[in-house]
């Protein structure tokens, strides 16, 4: 049993803070300006909608990251991975395909083909599809990250948290703005902009949004003689206000784009072998990638939704609507077809120069009549809300409503061999230059509603008690499409599985404001994440094919809970110039969800792990050391422990996979006026990320050592232009971002990596009119 950190230690650590806090307030108050002076060097109160009505941030009960667009634009945050990393134990994962993007938050980890951890909403708009999460943003207000379960409010699948997007919406003023950039590693280029205005003054508003990015690779491919790695996304969005009258209004968004990109660039290591003979290694990057295969990924997505407001004394009544498609396919590098061959491995036969080709010490597999994969991942849903919201400034506060959604998502998973053409035919069926071996095709249709509703009640001007509960549903039906011929299970094509999904998940929060600067609260709150299908006769080739005898992994797996207790103060400090939040919280997760991939079969599965206790500590704020020069910080510690695990039990005590045992975030932001009306600014960020393992074996060599990273700017502007000459990963730290380890009983380790970017620098340009 591995030593960790107990709940009471997490509460006296916080109690100590927020007394800390508390017993200054007296200097405070003293010294606090007085109403509508100013101070030139007083931070901005940020309002946030984490509890779905405007709050500032101090005053709501729950752990959130809030980045306003000014934060945005100074930070050069263009995509989930760069704001993920300035939040305190949140991390973001990209994997081998931009739609399998991974958000870990709190320990709650988003596992390989399944569900995230949280609710991705998009100006009001729940977002259900995780593969639409990871995209390129641009014209944006507002970010918002939400931690803590927060089914109550957000429902399904918010187990973890929520995330929260804000476009800029269309006013009175027109305004545009075009821009440029150049990334030197990588050849990367980007373009795009944004105008909008008023098309009927007081009336009607518009913004149009569009960007385009280019990128040939940062690695050579040693075999395919050309770039590993090249991406393309297009990207355009529509949005249009009209205020129907002085209560009434309505805002439309339309938005498309587009992707095409690589997939499956994993190097193998593989204990054993000439080139591991000692192990595996994962601070290993030396590996090249050697593929023969050229790999590609295509996303395609068209996003649809519309809101109505109606504003009335008794308070706001809101209908939204959305629709959603996305299609994502991607091929690349498989492994070999193990039938071809006939030497003795545990569950089957294996290649005859498995454990010698030099082709496994370089790359993915065998370079010749080796395997290919592909895939297809597509799904379409149509949503609607109804929320009943009463006015802010009441003593007594409420929102109700419901929430429907139908989606419908297909999966296809085929391996095949390459013959050596190196061309992958985009059908589930493959083609004859790499006719398939194996395939899984479902057609999934689903649908889920949930009827919700939020208390808050001021029992005293200082003391707030807040109540939600949310009841979520859902049903889902799997039918299989895979051909007779291809099933480890006769007779089973056109078969339909079904099961259904439900949890109540309560929240209930305790806030007291010491002062008009300080806050505390206490809270307890439960989430759940549905369960699902997988591959049907994925348990007979796990025990059949994999050799894996006693696997408790069964074709379908049931939903994921968690319940949370957390107490935290936030803060307010030196009139205005220092904001400092602390909590600590312990979390239970019942039967955790954890993607497991058995390499014979190569079954994609979902595994169960049992329980899971998590419980961890975080602080984060943000001071005005002098006008314009800003420090930020945060810290963040997890101490996640797998407490029961029937498929591995030998894997308790351990940590579980993809949680770094802490995070550190320390920068700063200067902005100085320098010449006739242009000011420059400076930003320097600096990232620890703990070790942490990729499996629930903790296996040796597995575990990603504590990683620093440091990101600079520079940069020169006034109302009308702007450059700024950027750097990622300054240092050029090179490391693995993912690994999938598999441990084959009795024979062997085998790591698939995947190389981080290097370093990159680049340069922006813009233009305001």
């Amino acid at each position: 049993m591995r030593n960790g950190i107990s709940l009471g230690h997490l509460l006296t650590g916080t109690a100590i803070c927020a007394s800390m806090i508390v017993s200054n307030m007296p200097a405070q108050a003293q010294n606090a300006p007085s109403a509508g002076a100013s101070n030139p060097i007083m931070l901005e109160e940020i309002v946030v909608t984490a509890r779905q009505r405007n709050e500032t941030a101090r005053e709501t009960p729950v752990a959130v990251a809030a980045f306003t667009s000014e934060t945005i634009e100074k930070a050069g945050i263009s995509g989930p991975a760069d704001f993920l990393a300035l939040t305190p134990n949140v991390s973001f994962l990209q994997t081998t395909n931009v739609g399998e993007s991974q958000v870990h938050i709190r320990g709650v980890i988003q596992p390989r083909d399944a569900e995230p951890p949280f609710a991705y909403v998009l100006d009001g708009v729940l977002v259900p599809n995780p593969n639409a999460f990871n995209q390129e943003m641009v014209d944006i207000e507002q970010i918002e990250v939400i931690k803590g379960p927060l089914g109550s409010i957000y429902g399904r699948n918010a187990i973890g948290g929520a995330i929260l997007v804000n476009t800029k919406k269309p006013g009175d003023t027109p305004e545009g703005q075009v821009q440029a950039g150049y990334e030197f590693r990588g050849n990367e280029y980007k373009v795009g902009g944004y105008v909008g205005g008023p098309l009927v003054e007081n009336k009607l508003f518009a913004r149009i949004t569009a960007v385009h990015k280019d990128r040939k690779g940062y690695y050579d491919n040693i075999t395919l003689k050309e770039k590993e790695d090249p991406f393309t996304e297009s990207l355009v969005r529509g949005r249009l206000v009209y205020k129907a009258t002085e209560d009434i209004e309505v805002d439309l968004s339309a938005g498309y784009g587009e992707i095409e990109g690589y997939a499956f660039n994993f190097n193998n290591q593989t204990a054993g072998t000439p080139g591991f003979v000692n192990g595996v290694n994962i601070k290993d990057t030396s590996i090249p990638y050697a593929g023969n295969v050229r790999s590609f990924n295509n996303q395609e997505r068209v996003d649809l939704s519309g809101k109505i407001d109606w504003n009335g004394d008794a308070g706001t009544l809101t209908f939204t609507a959305a629709y959603h498609d996305l299609k994502e396919n991607m091929g690349g590098e498989g492994a070999v077809d193990l039938a071809l061959f006939g030497v003795p491995f545990p569950g089957g036969p294996a290649p005859t120069d498995f454990f010698t080709n030099p082709a496994l010490i370089e790359g993915y597999g065998p370079t010749l009549r080796d395997g290919t994969q592909y895939q297809e991942r597509n799904q379409d849903d149509t949503s609607f809300e109804l929320r009943f919201t009463s006015p802010g400034e009441n003593r007594l506060r409420y929102i109700a409503g419901a929430y429907y959604i139908k989606f419908n998502r297909e999966v296809v998973l085929n391996r095949g061999n390459d013959l050596g053409q190196g061309v992958i035919v985009s059908d589930p069926l493959g083609g004859p230059a790499n006719p398939i071996v194996a395939v899984t095709w479902t057609d999934n249709a689903n649908e889920a509603w949930a009827l919700f509703g939020q208390l808050a009640y001021d029992i005293t001007p200082e003391l707030e008690i807040s109540t939600a509960m949310r009841y979520d549903k859902e049903d889902r039906k799997s039918k299989n499409l895979t051909p007779a011929a291809y099933s480890p299970i006769p007779n089973v094509t056109g078969l339909v599985r079904s099961d259904n999904f439900s949890a109540a998940q309560p929240r209930v929060s305790l806030r007291w404001k010491a002062t008009d600067d300080v806050s505390l609260y206490a809270t307890y709150g439960e989430g759940f994440r549905s369960g699902g299908f997988n591959p049907l006769g994925s348990r007979f080739n796990i025990i059949n094919v994999d050799g894996v005898r006693n696997t408790t992994v069964q074709d379908a797996f049931g939903k994921e809970t968690s319940s949370s207790y957390e107490a935290g103060v936030k803060s307010r400090l030196l009139d205005g110039r220092l904001t400092l939040n602390v909590a600590a919280f312990s979390t239970k997760v019942e039967n955790a969800q954890f993607f497991q991939f058995f390499p014979f079969s190569l079954s994609r599965v979902i595994s169960i792990v049992d329980r899971n206790q998590i419980k961890g500590f975080e602080l984060d704020g943000q001071a005005r050391i002098a006008e314009g020069l800003d420090l930020f910080f945060g810290y963040g510690y997890l101490d996640s422990e797998i407490k029961k695990n029937a498929e591995l039990p030998q894997t308790v005590g351990n940590r579980f996979p993809f949680t770094a045992k802490y995070d550190v975030i320390l920068g700063t932001q200067y902005t100085v006026p320098v010449f006739a009306d242009y000011d420059m600014s400076a930003r320097v960020e600096y990232n620890r990320t703990g070790p942490m393992f990729f499996d629930t074996l903790n296996t040796p060599g597995t575990e990603r050592p504590a990683l620093d990273l440091v990101n600079v700017r520079l940069g020169v502007e006034n109302e009308t232009w702007g450059a700024t000459l950027y750097a990622r990963n300054l240092f050029d730290k090179r490391y693995n971002v993912d690994g999938v380890v598999l441990v084959v009983p009795n024979t062997t380790v085998f790591n698939f990596t995947t190389k981080a970017p290097p370093r990159t620098v680049g340069v922006e340009l813009k233009a305001r009119f």
